[in-house]
């Protein structure tokens, strides 16, 4: 064997057992997270023998985000949906209804996503109820002649109107529930918001219609964040799709979508909805009392 083999092989030794740790390291992270796995296939924007595998991941997904942000909601939403238990936030809308736009209101929300539960907390600009609790199964209404207003919310009204109402259960699905918003109270979250946001862009897909773009980092309630602006061929309510522009703030850390506003115009002048997420606490270990009305006096 000649002398030039010799000087070559140990080299070439070294880059083996490299490559066999890295994929060894990659067949744990594999495992233990979706986001992982969605990322085996994705080129490297970094060398993950200089950088830890939290960051080599962060890295990744931060490409990915720049390059496809349809996939990156896509593993954003699938993460959150393996990882995270429940959490506790304040929420701010705003929306355009048929009766007009309504005050900027402000909401303490406990989210637990098994069984899918929230209950709400009107801190500002409350509609005829201050209080909302929805648990998933807990209270349905069998005789409900619309299947859709089977599943019930315990509704708590304001202050004055309790003196002679602790509470009251209202369909969540019902004629009071599509007047006070345009989303249902089973469709809050950032799971279901990436749900919703995926579910159009998908449709959109499919008939050649979307525009999602990447706009750049920012940041919201003074953390940082990507911005995507989706575009839809929106022609106005009642119509195939929910508005025309959405500009989406998603979280760099928590991959979630802390911030979404959406017009009914290219210009973005006509707000359709607000909807926007601070104080939040992921993993709150909330308690079933939690979700329990006596808790709250309902």
């Amino acid at each position: 064997m000649s002398q030039r083999i010799k000087r070559w092989m140990p080299q070439r030794v070294r880059l083996f057992f490299g490559l066999t740790l890295g994929l060894i390291l990659f067949s744990e992270l594999r495992s233990s997270s979706p986001v992982a796995e969605q990322l085996l296939t994705v080129p490297h924007i970094v060398n993950a023998g200089q950088v830890s595998a939290e960051e080599f991941l962060a890295n990744s997904f931060d490409h990915i985000v720049r390059t496809d942000p349809l996939r990156a909601l896509e593993i954003a939403r699938d993460d959150h949906y393996r990882s995270i238990r429940d959490y506790t936030c304040t929420f701010i809308k705003q929306e355009l209804l048929t009766s007009g736009m309504t005050p900027e209101q402000v909401i303490a929300v406990n989210f637990r996503a098994e069984p899918y539960s929230v209950l709400m907390h009107w801190i500002k600009n409350p509609g005829k109820a201050e209080r909302v609790l929805y648990v998933k199964g807990r209270w349905v209404d069998e005789a409900a002649s619309n299947p859709d207003e089977r599943e019930m919310a315990v509704c708590q009204p304001g202050a004055i109107a309790r003196v002679f109402i602790k509470s009251l259960k209202q369909p969540i699905h019902g004629r009071q529930a599509k007047a006070a918003s345009r989303r249902f109270i089973d469709e809050f979250g950032f799971g279901r918001s990436l749900d919703l946001l995926i579910k159009y862009c998908r449709i959109a897909v499919d008939r050649g219609e979307l525009s999602l773009k990447y706009l750049g980092e920012s940041e919201f309630a003074g953390r940082p964040t990507y911005v995507i602006e989706r575009r839809l061929p929106y022609t106005g309510a009642g119509g195939d799709y929910p508005d025309r522009v959405a500009l989406i703030h998603l979280d760099q850390e928590w991959r979630i979508p802390v911030s979404v506003r959406c017009y009914a115009d290219g210009e973005c002048t006509k707000l359709l909805g607000r909807y926007e997420y601070a104080d939040v606490k992921l993993q709150a270990n909330l308690s079933e009392s939690v979700f329990d009305p006596k808790t709250h006096g309902m």
